[in-house]
């Protein structure tokens, strides 16, 4: 009986380290998989790792012809590469701001939804029920984002970024208040020239960062597509082997020692691991190719949630979400982040996505001199998609496509006429 105890607590503890190490290696971007395992190889004297920009061109996988540009232009940017906006933010989630195993759990799911913008694009009451916690402790730990480096991120928008920067300034109060009264209208600013204070805020507005993770925008690393797509008669999906490393396992000999076993285990386990990786990525991969079909032939993108998927795959949600971040699918379309696959239903096979692009190729086409209105867009998706439509959802589209009123494109067209 003891025993049995023994080895459920073994296994138990094992799956656990698994986990661990698993999920990591899931999310991590194609390029950083070098890293990963050579820090993993310093702690283990049984893994040896090859460098996959070393031995590509003796290893070349039977797709390199995509491959090798890939890697010609990844070398070629390799000095350009800085420390990403999720690493920055990864070394601040620890006391004192973050001073408990829960704030620290909350505040990593926090930056699982924190767009490459600095945006949080997540939703509090999920991030609750996964976290078991409740949505208010959910959101002081976001408002606590508003104390790190870069200043801004984890807002909601542009103007809670403002308000994140704004309290970090050290200015006397009257400034202070009329600059909050400015962020809270900022479409109407002008109404605030006349006020004495006017410069003064002008002067601060103007040095706060937009979005707030601006600076890590300019200094993208590469990218690198995880898998290759290619659609005519047959659908051909290929891996991007060329970047993953060659994982060696040495065991020079035989030994009863427990230590030494359970390091060669854990060598053994991560080159499971990184195939495992392989076929998750794969079958994700796969779906999404099967259930966008008409996206790779030409047309649009139909509605697919990361939920649905989850369940084709058996996964948890949160694991799909964990595995798309930083994906990359290359056809002939161009190069697509996996997200961008993943769009909610307007009606049963109506993506957001499509309405999204019929708006942008309308609006691209109007008269200068009458530009559609939100209305006119309105009855325009209605008569075109035979769906019911209220004109703020497709004011919000508009915003979401950074597209300006009907007003406001009428002026910029007289600007530019």
């Amino acid at each position: 009986m003891t025993n049995n105890i023994r080895l459920n607590v073994k296994q138990k503890q094992s799956l656990q380290l698994s986990l661990r190490t698993w999920l990591p290696l899931l999310q991590a971007p194609l390029q950083e998989l070098d890293t990963l395992f050579k820090e993993y190889s310093y702690e283990n004297p049984f893994l040896e790792v090859n460098s996959s920009f070393e031995s590509s061109s003796s290893n070349t996988s039977s797709y390199s012809s995509n491959g090798d540009d890939d890697k010609r232009g990844f070398i070629e940017n390799m000095s350009l590469y800085t420390e990403s906006i999720y690493d920055k933010i990864d070394l601040q989630l620890c006391p004192p701001l973050f001073p408990t195993p829960n704030s620290q759990k909350v505040a990593q799911e926090i930056l699982f939804y924190i767009n490459d913008e600095g945006y949080f694009e997540g939703n509090i009451e999920k991030i609750a029920l996964k976290c078991n916690v409740y949505k208010e402790f959910v959101e002081t730990i976001r408002q606590r984002f508003a104390y790190l480096e870069p200043i801004g991120v984890g807002a909601y928008d542009l103007k809670e970024s403002f308000l994140f920067q704004l309290n970090e300034l050290e200015i006397d109060e009257e400034l202070y208040n009329f600059i909050k009264k400015i962020i809270a209208n900022l479409k109407n600013i002008d109404k605030y020239c006349t006020h004495h204070r006017f410069e003064d805020a002008k002067e601060i507005i103007k040095k706060f960062k937009t979005p707030p993770a601006i600076e890590y925008l300019a200094d993208q690393p590469y990218i690198i597509p995880d898998f290759f797509v290619e659609v005519d008669d047959d659908i051909r999906i290929k891996i991007n082997n060329d970047y993953y490393p060659d994982i060696i396992v040495s065991d020079p000999f035989k030994t009863k020692n427990e230590e030494i076993k359970k390091k060669l285990k854990e060598a053994r386990d991560l080159v499971n691991l990184l195939e495992l990786r392989k076929s998750t990525l794969y079958k994700l991969i796969l779906i999404i190719v099967e259930k966008q079909i008409a996206f790779f032939i030409g047309s649009e993108l139909k509605p697919l949630t990361m939920s649905e998927v989850a369940n084709e795959l058996g996964f948890e949600e949160s694991t799909i979400s964990r595995a798309v971040s930083n994906k990359y699918i290359k056809c002939a379309r161009g190069t697509y982040p996996l997200k961008y696959f993943f769009t909610n239903a307007v009606s049963k096979n109506l993506s957001s996505s499509e309405i999204k692009n019929y708006l942008s190729s309308v609006v691209e086409a109007e008269d200068h001199e009458n530009p559609f209105t939100d209305q006119d867009l309105v009855e325009m998706v209605q008569k075109r998609y035979n769906v019911e439509m209220v004109r703020r959802t497709i004011t919000k589209y508009r915003k979401l496509l950074d597209m300006p009123s009907s007003k406001e494109r009428k002026k910029i067209y007289k600007m530019q006429d």
